[in-house]
């Protein structure tokens, strides 16, 4: 099974706006995973453990995701 396709920090801003429904992103580190999805209204979706939370923007996405696993983490785009 394919993983995705492995994408860049720098290129996280872009993939996310761009993201289109039927899109995900999952950001890994050490086992721990995060899931980014983008509904039919543009508003973000993430999952993070048994918590989603509502985001308006991209880089409210990437806020959480610094404040979740730190500078260095893995990033698949699916």
């Amino acid at each position: 099974m394919s993983r995705g396709t492995r994408i860049k920090a720098a290129e996280l801003a872009g993939k996310l706006a761009a993201l289109d429904i039927d899109e995900g992103i999952r950001i890994e580190k050490a086992g721990i995973k995060m899931f980014v999805n983008k509904n039919a209204s543009g508003i973000f979706v993430v999952q993070f453990g048994d918590d989603f939370q509502y985001l308006d923007s991209g880089k409210r996405v990437i806020n959480l995701i610094k404040s979740k696993f730190g500078i260095i983490y893995k990033i698949w785009a699916y």
